[in-house]
């Protein structure tokens, strides 16, 4: 992940109940794990600190997408330590799974992973891991290769 920035609203940084709001960059594909199947993760993030958790384009990088957290400095650093974690799960749990995706192998001739994933590019895709289109490039398949 790069840098988070915080940007404050008025008064000082120390000052009791400050808003706040601070961006954290991911890797795109992890944008819709981040979400949960719906929202379950987002929600559960923000019930717990209550910080406001948003996901947006990247400005630059149409490889990422930045997590955006607002509220108090308090709420804002539980939750990135919760969205760190929940990143720490997802990276490991990719590493364990067997090279190829995992999933069994498509049958010939199917778009399975053929074309990209439109909600997921929108940062709302629900279906994560069981999705029938690509959440990026490294899992698109080209046509007809079986």
């Amino acid at each position: 992940f790069s840098g988070r920035g915080g940007e404050s609203g008025p008064g000082h940084v120390s000052s009791f109940g400050a808003s706040a709001t601070a961006k954290i960059s991911v890797d795109a594909s992890l944008a819709g794990a981040i979400i949960g199947k719906g929202g379950v993760s987002s929600k559960q993030i923000c019930r717990q600190t209550g910080a406001k958790l948003s996901i947006q384009d990247h400005e630059r990088d149409p490889n990422l997408k930045n997590i955006e957290l607002e509220g108090t400095f308090e709420q804002i650093n539980e939750a990135s330590v919760m969205v760190r974690e929940l990143i720490g799960r997802l990276n490991s749990a990719a590493s364990r799974r067997p090279p190829g995706g995992g999933g069994g192998k498509p049958h010939p001739g199917s778009n399975f992973k053929t074309k990209m994933c439109e909600r997921f590019a929108k940062g709302n895709c629900t279906f994560g891991d069981r999705c029938h289109f690509a959440h990026g490039e490294a899992e698109l398949r080209r046509s007809g290769v079986a």
